[in-house]
Formats: structure tokens, sequence, C-alpha cells
């Protein structure tokens, strides 16, 4: 009887610990891989992403959401919900001098204990599982199992084939796959969308059900390359053929009219590098709208399998308890692989046929193309923003997010100005868990999307941002930015976004006083994270190229070394053979 009593009072304790955990809401989140502040559907793209839309109809957008311009540093914050210099991820590894390396906020190595949202939460409780691309800091050094993750399957580099190992860098002789931190191979009939979320389900399948999960989809699309099955491609026949210059005013009357955009935005004009579209002939044309075809396809692929993830949840009765977060983790990508011209052109061209990739037309898309949009179709999607991926301009930085969840209501756009390292205070407030943190710089969001207010920001308040030159600071409506060269001046400017989201008008020089006061607090912000101010001469792409041929010339030297001596030993020989010629 006693035992009894004692049984029951036992049970009778664990009840509420019980139930309470039950409630205890999941989290999924979502990044997809250099999508443009319009690519999704919601935001006025042209890709069908019926999946995302619906969540957006059911929860909220954002119009002010600022992440990263380079992947790595992107990840970094929003895995830390801290400043990527704070944790060694000052920029990507393949940008870096020797120089910046010494640095500590360039060590591209976490150190053991490092807190990540999936660490904070598995000490919850949750269940942790990541599925897809991670590439933060150097390859291998830093892969989640180590980080809180109990299951992951990640490609650890900046991109690659979505169909096997085949690098898209000279860097690289093949792209990583890990496995709980161990390497593997990956399956004959592998596509990265379709891998990716398979994984996830099967990790989600064998956990405990009577526990709450936070797992993280992380897709290769729209990385370059660019490659989805040709029945998705071809889904978007002449859907492109107008070229950039229309199809990006086209953009910008479309973000005005959802209200993403104050009436007065003016677009800012195409980089001097850029094509006109008419100068194209009717070949080059096909191509190009081609190239755009496999963009807005492979979204559309990595959204109907996102799809199939929401609809294994939901027939386990778990989506209406799921909070689900979809972003980006920078603007779109620019620059292609293979195009560059002299001699690096004709190396780089070489070293893509030697490694079984091609640029054919009418395959463009699929397996062993190399397939990229440049920067023209980049500056359509980053509208009616400037520029791109790896600037510190609207279009570098602001990119779509997309929340929803139980408990949460349709807020519809939603215009206060949120930032990458948010998403962690959002997601651990969401999950019951204190969102404040000495560690911690972002704010949660949840205060936005409850409709308790309608910024956690206010217009004293700044945030900065700094890769490989490309800097920034945010305060209220103002901005202050410098983009290096080739693309910038290299020179500190202002804007009012509140009435140049474009920024097409630089008011340095109107307003001298704000101006020089957000300098102050940018150099205040460089000094705190420990950053160090790029060389006069450095350019990150530039750098790529350098650290290539280093790499290269390193992996090359025996075999350099041994063919010259032979060259030595038969030059020498063929000197004593001339010379006993002569003598005789």
């Amino acid at each position: 009887m006693k035992y009894a009593l004692t049984l029951a009072i036992s049970l009778a304790t664990a009840m509420p610990a019980i139930a309470q955990e039950a409630a205890r809401p999941n989290i999924l989140l979502v990044l997809l891989d250099d999508a443009g502040f319009m690519d999704f559907g919601t935001y006025g793209g042209d890709a069908a992403t019926p999946n995302i839309d619906a969540l957006a109809d059911r929860g909220a957008m954002f119009s002010r959401y600022y992440t990263s311009p380079q992947c790595g540093p992107s990840r970094a914050m929003l895995m830390t919900g801290r400043d990527n210099h704070e944790v060694g991820l000052g920029s990507i590894p393949e940008t870096l001098s020797p120089e910046m390396r010494q640095h500590p906020a360039y060590s591209m190595r976490w150190q053991d204990g490092l807190p990540t949202v999936a660490s904070r939460l598995n000490e919850q409780g949750y269940q942790t599982f990541i599925s897809g691309k991670w590439g933060i800091g150097d390859i291998g050094q830093n892969l989640p199992h180590r980080f809180g993750f109990d299951r992951s399957f990640v490609i650890d580099a900046t991109g690659g084939s979505n169909y096997d190992h085949t690098p898209y860098l000279p860097l690289y002789k093949t792209t990583e796959w890990f496995e709980d931190g161990a390497p593997i191979t990956l399956p004959e009939d592998f596509y990265s969308s379709e891998g990716i979320v398979d994984r996830m389900i099967d990790y989600l399948d064998e956990a405990d059900p009577d526990k709450p999960f936070f797992s993280f989809v992380s897709f290769q699309a729209i990385h370059i390359p660019i490659q989805v099955a040709p029945e998705y491609r071809d889904r978007y026949a002449g859907r492109f053929d107008k070229g950039w210059e229309v199809m990006r005013k086209q953009r910008l009357d479309r973000a005005i009219q959802l209200g993403l955009v104050p009436e007065s935005t003016e677009l800012a004009p195409l980089p001097a590098s850029s094509r006109d579209w008419e100068d194209l002939n009717a070949e080059e044309q096909a191509y190009w709208a081609r190239s755009m075809q496999v963009n807005a396809g492979m979204l559309e692929s990595a959204d109907h399998h996102l799809g199939c993830l929401l609809a294994h949840l939901e027939a386990q009765g778990k989506l209406d308890n799921t909070l689900v977060i979809v972003t980006s983790d920078n603007g779109p990508e620019s620059r292609g692989v293979g195009d560059a011209t002299g001699l690096q052109g004709v190396a780089v061209r070489s070293w893509l046929r030697q490694n079984g990739w091609n640029r054919d037309a009418e395959t463009l898309g699929e397996r062993n193309t190399m397939t990229f949009i440049g920067e023209e179709w980049a500056s359509v999607s980053a509208a009616p923003f400037a520029l791109f991926k790896f600037t510190a301009t609207e279009g570098g930085l602001r990119v779509p997010l997309v929340i929803a969840g139980p408990d949460l209501p349709e807020a519809g756009i939603l215009d206060g100005r949120a930032h990458v390292t948010d998403l962690v205070p959002t997601m651990l407030e969401y999950a019951g868990l204190d969102p404040v943190a000495p560690d911690l710089r972002g704010r949660s969001l949840l205060p936005m999307l409850n409709g308790e207010r309608t910024a956690v920001y206010g217009d004293d308040d700044a945030v900065g941002f700094e890769v490989s030159g490309n800097s920034a600071l945010y305060r209220g409506n103002w901005k202050i930015s410098r983009i290096p060269t080739p693309l910038g001046d290299g020179k500190w400017h202002l804007y009012d976004l509140s009435t140049d989201p474009g920024e097409t008008t630089d008011l340095a020089s109107a307003r001298p006083e704000l101006f020089q006061d957000m300098l102050n607090e940018y150099l205040s912000y460089a000094d705190e994270v420990g950053m160090v101010s790029a060389d006069a001469n450095y350019n990150p792409f530039s750098q790529i190229t350098k650290n290539a041929v280093r790499k290269k010339a390193g992996e090359s030297w025996p075999s350099l070394l041994g063919a010259g001596l032979v060259l030595l030993t038969l030059l020498i020989f063929s000197i004593r053979g001339i010379r006993r010629l002569l003598r005789t």
C-alpha cells in the first residue's frame, strides 16, 4: 500500500511535467541559399513557391530583415545570435589573406562549448537535427555534431554539385559531406533538395515523439551551380525573354504594389560592367533567359520538397505545434565560374573541363552543367534594391523572411527592422526560454509577431555589419555604408531608407552631424567585435584567385620539383654529351 501510494504521488507530480513537455512547440528553421529579396512568390517573384506562400498567408513576412552579405558569416550569426567577428567568422575562408587569418575574428575555427541555438535548446530537452549546407569556417573543423545537434547530415562547403561530390571552385578537389561528424559518400541517385529533406524526415521519424524538436533544413538551392530537373526548368520557358532591364522595373512596380517598399523608391543604375539586354544577339538572349529558367525552377523544386516535409509533419499531427521560419542567407549571387577573361578565364575553363563541367545551352541546369545567372539577373533578383551578394547594399543584405506558427496571428507584412541575430532569441523565447543573455546580440521578434509592438528596435538602436571590407550600420531609418571597388567607390555614404531603399541619393553632405555620429558608432562597433580593416588593395575576388594559386602550388610542388630534377638531370647529361661530341 505504501509503495502504491508513493507511485500514485510520483505519477501525479510527473503528469504536469509530461503535459508541459508535450505542449512545447517544435521549431523548423528553413534556409534558402542566395535567394534575393523578391524571389519568393509571396514577395512578387517569378518562381512558384506555394508552400512558402501559404506560410506567409497564415503568418508574417518581413520587409526589412537583414542578414550578412556572405554565407558563412550569416550562418554563424544565425546559429549563435552573435556578430560573425565575435565567433571567428569575419569572412569566408576562400576570401581571407594570410594576414587576416592571424586575428581571432578571422580564425575560421570554433572552440568546443561555443553556445548555439541547437545547444541551448538541447540542454532544455529539445531533440536537434540539421540536414543540408553547413559551410561555417574551415572545412570539417566546426561540424554541427560538436555544437548541440543530435543528428547531422551536411555538406561543409560554400557549394558544389547538387548531384555528387564535384566541387565548383578550383580551390577544392571534392565537396565533403558528413553525417554525425563522419565523412560519407552520397548515393548515386542523390539530388540536393530531395536528399536533404528526405534525410530530415528520417531523423524526425526516428525521434522520440514525446519530446519537441529543433529542425534546421538548409538547402543548396539556389547557390551556384544552379541545377534542377528539366521539367522544372521548362515550366518557365519564355518567362524571362523580356530581359533584365524590363523585369527589374516590373519587380519595382510589384514591390510598391505589395507594400514592400515606399512609392518613392527608385532603382539604382545597374553596375557599369552590366550588359544591355538589347546588345545581346538572339542566341545570347536565349542562353541567359534559360539560365534564369533554371534558377526559378530550382527554387520551385526546393519549395516542393519543403512542402513534402510540411505534409509529413501534418500527417503526424505535429505541424500545428511547429514554428516555421523561412529565409535566405544573403542576397543573390552575381558571379559565375568560368566567365572570367584573359589567362585566368582560360585556366578556370580548363579546370571545369577536367572536372566534367560544361555550360551547354541545351542541357543547362542538368547534371554536370555549371549554370549561373550573372550580375544582370542578380540585379533583378535583388530588386528593387542595388547590387547583390558580397556587398553591403540593400541588395546584398536585405532578404525575405517568413514566420508562421501556432498562436501567432496572420500579421501580413511587418515593416519593423529585424536582423539575423534576432532569430536565435526569437526561437528561444518561443520555446519558453529566456531570450536575453550577455552573449546574445539579437532581440526576440515575438513582440512584433504577436502584434504587441510594431518594432523591437528604436530610432537610436544601431546594428553594424561587415565582411571583406563591405560595411554598413543601421539606425532607425538611416543607413551608412561603404562598398569597396570595383562595385563601389570605397567611400562612406548615408541613406534615408524610409524614402530611398534603392540607395540612389547620398545624404552625407546634407546631414554631416548625423553622418559623423553614425560613423563613430560604426567604428565603436568595429573595435568591439575585433574587426581588422582590410588593406586598401584588398579585393575578395582577387584573393580567391591568389588562394587557389597558392593552394595548387602547395599541392603540386613535389611533382613539379620531381619534374624539375628530371629536366635538370637530362640537361646536365645533354651538355656532357655535347661536350664529348665536340672533343671528338
